[in-house]
């Protein structure tokens, strides 16, 4: 379970604070598959990144299976994070120049995982997201579609509990768009916990909870089925 817990981020704009987010609360499930909806602007970023662990809140707490994340050591965090989360962002983040099998065995390379065992990984993330046949190609030529399904088999290679994903259709085209969410929903389907940010609301009535943001606020909360929750 994902609790967060009277969260607030502050940055300063020139000598003027700005609030991005105010006094968050939100418990997420574990198993759950909930959307962040909101303007550009509102927070639903910030709020993921520090859910995430990305980023620290200037106050409040976010506390993942019983654990505060500000009790941990940016070491430790870091250590934590690639193990419990994987990561899918709009802009891919995509090493262009090594091939789609480098690309997903980062996190196993940065886990210290060695061997033969990660060739094994890396093919059974492929496999998940339909890309085996382009393990040796170079993550340069690929289609936008398939930059993002490579993306998300880097997130899920260390077989996470909870996947953050930020806009992960926003640089697709429908056709891609619906694909990526199908891999989600099957990700979601096998026991994965799922946080997505969108400004789309097809993409969002694909999970279970929709919230939405507005000022750093969450201001409501329906099912995916548009009847009113909270």
């Amino acid at each position: 379970m994902i609790v967060v817990k009277d969260v607030t981020k502050r940055f300063m704009s020139g000598k003027e604070p700005f609030w991005a987010l105010r006094g968050v609360d939100l418990e997420i499930k574990e198993g759950e598959f909930i959307a962040i909806c909101g303007k550009s602007g509102s927070g639903k970023s910030t709020l993921l990144n520090i859910m995430g662990s990305l980023d620290k809140p200037t106050s409040g707490n976010v506390i993942i299976d019983d654990l505060d994340l500000n009790s941990l050591s940016q070491k430790k965090l870091a250590e934590y994070r690639n193990k419990v989360i994987g990561f899918v962002f709009q802009s891919f983040y995509l090493e262009p120049g090594y091939t789609v099998y480098d690309n997903v065995a980062l996190p196993l390379i940065l886990a210290g995982s060695v061997g033969k065992s990660n060739h094994q990984k890396v093919e059974e993330a492929l496999k998940k997201v339909n890309l085996l046949h382009k393990i040796k190609a170079k993550a340069n030529t690929l289609s936008g579609g398939e930059q993002q399904r490579v993306a998300i088999a880097r997130a899920i290679i260390n077989n996470p509990k909870y996947i953050f994903a930020d806009e992960p259709c926003g640089n697709l085209d429908n056709l891609n768009s619906e694909n990526i969410m199908q891999i989600l929903k099957t990700l979601h389907q096998n026991g994965k916990t799922i946080i997505m940010v969108t400004h789309d609301q097809e993409d969002a009535k694909k999970a279970d909870k929709i919230y939405t943001m507005t000022d750093g606020k969450i201001i409501n909360c329906v099912l995916s089925e548009e009847k009113e929750v909270a």
